[in-house]
């Protein structure tokens, strides 16, 4: 009797647990927060890789919020075409989730597909990696969002230029070109270049932003007529030829630039150190996705909307060294930029600038 009684107990105390349990995981569930990521390129771009280790250290942990990615891949597409489709798709995306929050990643994620979203009350939206400014997305005065810009490190690049120009015993002002493709990020980074008021030491000259391989090539090499110090951002959308139907490969145009250049190249994005320049400095990638996911997160938790979060500036420059051809190159800069270099994982020791990096 007493065997019977024991046994009764333990099946009834297993399936109060299992009740109590199944009970926890729907609570769980219907109280899970979603959240979207949305992610403007292809996640093996670098910088889409980096946005998301910065993501990750935040919502990593967070076992109490649904995350799903999205990614629109217009970086290899930049047709207009394609980003209609792709933005088009990508809105389904989000009316099939329906996230309590979009974390939306660089400016076509905002101007294909967020922009349609402002105002609405049952989505918040975190931009993070803009280079336009907000009002080109009608973003100024939209009640459910916030975020953070990506903006030039401008001290940090004018401290560089400062640096290897009197190395090179140049004498200011310091003449300095942006020679880069024509793509609309491009463009954005160009007003919000040219607009930064405290340049001096440094002479900003007007921007070439070329279409062909064969115009960069001559930008490069006439570079020297006019400026003493060559910044670059971008080169993914530099055609063959005239008849612009296909592009040169990126490596190929640095690789290129880096053995014809007659001035120093300074990179203002991190991938033109990875694929042939010798040194960057650029806005740091895994900050923008920290920043963004810890505003995600206060959101989530109920403590501020996004309407009551301004609009932040990105403010963590990185150095990026390529030890090979920064040192071909003559190049000398304080120890701690290249501690800095190491500590952030942005200090490449291959003979081959586009081999591991310091571990």
């Amino acid at each position: 009797m007493l065997m019977k009684c024991i046994l009764r107990f333990k099946r009834f105390a297993i399936f109060s647990f299992l009740i109590l349990l199944c009970g926890y995981l729907v609570y769980m569930n219907l109280t899970r927060k979603t959240v979207l990521i949305l992610h403007s390129y292809d996640e093996d771009y670098a910088w889409v890789r980096d946005v998301n280790i910065g993501i990750e250290r935040v919502l990593g942990d967070k076992k109490n919020v649904r995350v799903f990615r999205h990614y629109m891949d217009t970086k290899t597409h930049p047709d207009s075409k394609y980003k209609i489709m792709a933005g088009a798709i990508a809105r389904r995306v989000v009316d099939y989730i329906k996230p309590d929050v979009v974390l939306a990643s660089d400016d076509d994620a905002q101007q294909y597909v967020m922009r349609h979203y402002k105002n609405r009350e049952d989505m918040q939206i975190v931009f993070i990696g803009v280079n336009a400014k907000p009002e080109q997305y009608d973003y100024q005065n939209a009640i459910n969002v916030t975020g953070v810009l990506e903006r030039i490190p401008y001290e940090a690049v004018k401290n560089v230029v400062e640096i290897i120009a009197k190395q090179h015993h140049i004498k200011p002002p310091y003449r300095v070109i942006h020679i880069s493709d024509r793509s609309i990020i491009v463009k954005y980074d160009d007003i919000n270049m040219h607009e930064y008021p405290n340049w001096a030491p440094v002479n900003l000259l007007k921007s070439n932003l070329v279409g062909t391989f064969n115009e960069w090539k001559d930008a490069i090499h006439k570079s020297a007529d006019i400026a003493d110090i060559i910044l670059i951002s971008n080169y993914r959308k530099v055609y063959e030829n005239d008849q612009k139907q296909k592009f040169v490969p990126f490596k190929e145009v640095m690789e290129w630039s880096y053995k014809n250049a007659p001035l120093p190249i300074i990179g203002i994005n991190g991938f033109v150190c990875e694929e042939g320049a010798a040194l960057a400095i650029a806005t740091s990638p895994i900050e923008q996705g920290e920043i963004g996911a810890r505003i995600v997160v206060d959101i989530l938790r109920g403590e501020v909307s996004a309407k009551d979060i301004p609009f932040q500036n990105s403010s963590f420059p990185m150095i990026y060294i390529d030890e090979t051809r920064f040192n071909q190159s003559g190049y000398e800069l304080p120890q701690l930029y290249v501690a800095f270099a190491k500590a952030t994982n942005n200090f490449f020791e291959a003979k081959h600038h586009w081999g591991s990096r310091q571990k």
